[in-house]
């Protein structure tokens, strides 16, 4: 088994991405592992809206709507408009928006991590959609 592990670097973009297929297409004869981390900035991006959060400014949700449109843009240059990939992004961004609307409870550790961790959920749905 052989075992990939694509930074953000190598899956900030739709090219990016295409990069990745190819080289996943390369190997296919063998049992494949692949990780994919968040796309370029996209954990910075993040650890700002966590920020943002805690600090209970008012461009919170505006930080998010314009990390949703990087990820669609991407997610459209690469899958049909009616690909199910859509879906699974907007579910994603709806619990985001939805953990910035409640009061912070949990400690900052905690919910650092609930809203770190979005960046790998949306990069992999993406480019799994692709590779599909």
């Amino acid at each position: 088994m052989k075992v990939f592990k694509f930074g953000g670097a190598s899956v900030k973009d739709a090219e990016g991405v295409k990069n990745v297929a190819a080289i996943v297409s390369a190997n296919l004869s063998e049992s494949l592992f692949i990780v994919v981390s968040a796309m370029g900035k996209v954990t910075n991006a993040l650890e700002e809206i966590c920020k943002s959060y805690f600090e209970k400014n008012e461009n919170t949700n505006q930080l998010i709507e314009t990390l949703k449109q990087k990820h669609f843009e991407i997610a459209a240059a690469l899958v049909p408009e009616n690909d199910p990939v859509f879906d699974d992004l907007e579910n994603i961004f709806a619990e985001l928006y939805w953990a910035v609307e409640e009061e912070q409870i949990k400690s900052y550790d905690y919910e650092y991590d609930q809203i770190v961790s979005v960046g790998e959920m949306l990069s992999t749905r993406i480019v799994a959609a692709y590779l599909n």
